[in-house]
């Protein structure tokens, strides 16, 4: 069964109408079969373009592949779906849980509406939500529910501009984005800070635009370290908003310091296997006062990228020193992340110390502004899942 697919981001003032995105849930993780429960509103079950079957508040539904065949139990009833299957709530205020049998999956809470399709691994789970919801539940997920307003405004300014910038990202699969830090990290709709909401109703369709009013890439992460990074000393690619600058805000926050052991051999192999030529009892030291993008940068011939050390040793950023010891070299390191863009925890400091959500995020990308959605050209997608 095919559905045809028409997500519009109508990005003109549209403001009583709501544009909804899919997302696939739980995108890391095989699913066979999960429990649907209606926590509020009575849900219809879709399939073959037309209503097999219905959920009603506080009641559960085992959903299970068998096959290429969608299988829904509820109390002694059962029904069969081919491939696709849609919990379609009778309003926009409906409320479902996902639950699992295993304990390896924890429950999860989501607004709106839940596709339901087979593939040959088993089941994908598409949460069909309306934008600004899908918004906050971003926030919540990826910046905790104990922050300021004005924080948590910059926040949703920003998951709101990286969701409309990537919204095609997996269109070909038949869905918007998935909810793996892929993309972003989204693990239910906000339900422990009222603020969030706020924040995210308040600042309804603002997007952050570069110079030539295009949505820019609003990355963010933990911490800076004091500093945050330019784009290409991460990415190998010069992006004119996003330059490095000192980071007062997220200076002792508590990503601001890490530290590493490692044994000198294993760190003199590393650096011959690197190309990097090492001498009996030599100093290998290195400091890094002011973010640099490689390692022993005297050592022309093999200049070793940080981004390259971090990845290897599994290290919280490229923001560190190094102590040469007889036996072992000490990574004394600054913030958590890649360090391009609003460091979150800079930022909540930031709003703790009374700064606006629009001087936040002047202060972490560089000759942006704000712009509503509205502005910006509307895109028409048409596609198949």
């Amino acid at each position: 069964m095919k559905l045809r697919l028409t997500i519009l981001f109508l990005l003109l003032a549209c403001i009583g109408v709501s544009q909804n995105i899919n997302i696939r849930i739980y995108s890391d993780n095989k699913i066979e079969s999960f429990v649907f429960y209606a926590k509020s509103g009575k849900y219809d079950c879709v399939a073959h373009n037309k209503i097999i079957c219905s959920v009603n508040e506080g009641q559960s539904a085992t959903v299970s592949r068998k096959g290429h065949k969608i299988t829904i139990s509820i109390g002694q009833e059962s029904h069969t779906a081919d491939t696709l299957l849609l919990f379609r709530g009778v309003s926009q205020d409906n409320i479902f849980q996902t639950r699992f049998h295993s304990k390896q999956l924890k429950a999860r809470e989501y607004d709106n509406d839940l596709y339901v399709k087979t593939t040959k691994n088993g089941v994908i789970l598409i949460n069909d939500v309306n934008f600004e919801k899908y918004v906050a539940g971003v926030v919540e997920s990826e910046g905790g529910a104990k922050a300021g307003i004005e924080y948590y405004k910059a926040q949703a300014i920003l998951c709101r501009t990286y969701a409309a910038k990537f919204y095609t990202r997996h269109l070909k699969s038949g869905y918007n984005l998935c909810d793996a830090v892929h993309c972003q990290a989204y693990v239910g709709r906000s339900r422990y800070s009222q603020a969030i909401v706020e924040a995210t109703n308040a600042t309804k369709g603002l997007v952050l635009v570069d110079a030539n009013n295009n949505l820019i890439e609003a990355t963010f992460y933990s911490n800076s370290g004091g500093e945050t990074c330019n784009s290409e000393d991460v990415w190998n690619k010069t992006i004119p908003y996003l330059r490095s600058k000192p980071d007062p805000y997220s200076i002792g926050r508590p990503a601001y310091e890490w530290q590493k052991v490692i044994p000198r051999q294993d760190w003199e192999k590393y650096l011959l296997k690197k190309g990097y030529p090492i001498a009996d009892s030599a100093d290998l030291s290195f400091d890094q006062f002011s973010r640099k993008k490689y390692l022993y940068t005297d050592c022309t011939d093999s200049l070793v990228p940080l981004t390259t050390i971090r990845k290897d040793w599994k290290l919280r950023s490229t923001f560190f020193c190094i102590d040469s010891r007889e036996n072992e070299v000490v990574l004394y390191g600054k913030g958590f992340g890649h360090g391009v863009g609003m460091a979150q925890e800079g930022a909540m400091e930031m709003a703790r110390q009374g700064f606006t959500y629009k001087e936040i995020l002047m202060f972490y990308y560089t000759n942006v502004s704000l712009m509503s959605i509205s502005n910006l050209k509307f895109f028409q997608i048409d596609g198949k899942k």
